[in-house]
């Protein structure tokens, strides 16, 4: 299981973030950017640089635009979930990996420490530098630890056979 900036907590206003922070600014860029568009990226982006736009443009926005706004309205006023997620009857032995941005004001990262002791093979990294789009602005780290996760994956399921994982 990979958690890429999960949302632990479902209500928005329970969820401890921290303050929306802005390491790497552009004006030059951002005012290029249509009014819309700009408003998006900057409301997430940490750094924010022609590399980020542009995956942030083709990987986040290019989908939120054509998003059902109207499904979506209703899964965030059933924000809770119906079961806790930070409790299962038993811990997940096999490998994971969770990822959060140090500087993700909108899930946060603290949230997501109070349930590593259910993953006795879990990898948790907070990474500085990065908000809720961690996969584009830190690629390399974002690379190499969800690559070493696809190993240990690769070496639980040979150890294993397939009908027993």
């Amino acid at each position: 299981m990979a958690l890429i900036c999960p949302g632990i907590i479902a209500e928005r206003s329970r969820r401890t973030v921290p303050p929306r922070t802005v390491i790497v600014e552009n004006p030059q860029l951002m005012a290029s950017l249509d009014l819309v568009d700009a408003e998006e990226f900057g409301s997430m982006a940490v750094v924010q640089d022609q590399y980020n736009w542009e995956r942030f443009r083709d990987e986040i926005l290019s989908g939120a635009k054509v998003a059902n706004q109207a499904f979506l309205q209703k899964i965030r006023q059933h924000s809770d979930f119906p079961f806790e997620v930070d409790r299962l009857p038993q811990p997940f032995s096999k490998p994971v990996v969770i990822l959060v941005g140090r500087q993700d004001s909108s899930v946060g990262y603290q949230d997501a420490w109070h349930i590593l002791e259910n993953y006795p093979r879990g990898t948790f990294a907070v990474i500085d530098r990065a908000g809720h789009d961690l996969q584009i602005e830190q690629p390399q780290l974002f690379n190499a630890l969800i690559g070493e996760w696809l190993q240990r994956v690769r070496e639980f399921m040979q150890s294993y056979p397939l009908n027993e994982a």
